[in-house]
């Protein structure tokens, strides 16, 4: 009797247990990924009316510098009606931020599918990396690769000074410097570290002002040494160096 009676709970009890897990397996999203014409983002949001796609690539949705988040930047799909948004954007390789933007600004998700994040203004980010290996086509466009700035024109003065910029952090595994001197690449200055800890790096440049961050294991961070900075377009600060 007590055979009877247990048997049937425990198979009723893996039974579910099985559904749960295959339907769980069969809904996963996968990460960003290259398709034909650029980079499927994905995001499942059966309740939401309106889905867009924010990041670094399209002045975050309209907010970069203080703006207003704009509904018509980057909209996402719901072609078959199952609740899972898609957009697909011809990036070109670089390091990228982005958020999901739920219902023209209610809520800025993390992407659930992806687990890299990185930081700026505060903000964390889901953070997708395009290789240079992608096969669709692009447009290059100045300053894709970074969250930076606008550049500012600089009139050339005579004469160059060497600048040793440095940066103490002993946990680090790989520290670049970006700014505008190397049109804010994430990864044309690298630094080196000493047995202290901290990073080095010497620059020649000509007498004027500088903005510039530091990249540290893929995470953008303004200079804690220095204390002169200005905002940037992505809630945070660029430190500034002058040059006398």
């Amino acid at each position: 009797m007590m055979r009877t009676i247990v048997a049937p709970v425990l198979a009723g009890v893996i039974a579910v247990s099985c559904s749960t897990i295959s339907r769980s397996i069969r809904d996963r999203l996968p990460p960003p990924h290259e398709v034909e014409g650029g980079i499927l983002f994905q995001y499942e949001a059966p309740a939401a009316r309106m889905v867009n796609l924010a990041g670094n690539f399209n002045t975050c949705g309209g907010t970069e510098g203080g703006g207003r988040f704009d509904p018509t930047i980057d909209p996402m799909s719901d072609e078959d009606g199952d609740g899972i948004w898609t957009i697909v954007k011809p990036l070109p390789p670089g390091r990228y931020q982005y958020k999901f933007v739920i219902d023209n600004g209610v809520r800025w998700e993390l992407d659930p599918s992806n687990p890299n994040t990185g930081q700026e203004g505060g903000f964390t980010n889901s953070l997708i990396i395009v290789p240079e290996s992608v096969k669709y086509k692009y447009e290059v466009v100045t300053g894709t690769e970074q969250p930076g700035t606008y550049k500012r024109t600089r009139r050339a003065v005579a004469g160059v000074k060497e600048v040793e910029f440095q940066l103490e952090a002993p946990d680090a595994s790989q520290v670049f410097l970006a700014g505008e001197f190397n049109e804010w690449s994430p990864t044309a200055t690298p630094m080196e570290k000493d047995e202290a800890g901290v990073w080095h790096v010497k620059l020649k440049l000509e007498p004027g002002k500088y903005e510039y961050r530091f990249v540290v294991d893929g995470t953008w961070m303004e200079d804690p040494a220095n204390p002169d900075k200005v905002p940037n377009p992505y809630e945070g600060y660029n430190s500034v160096l002058t040059v006398e």
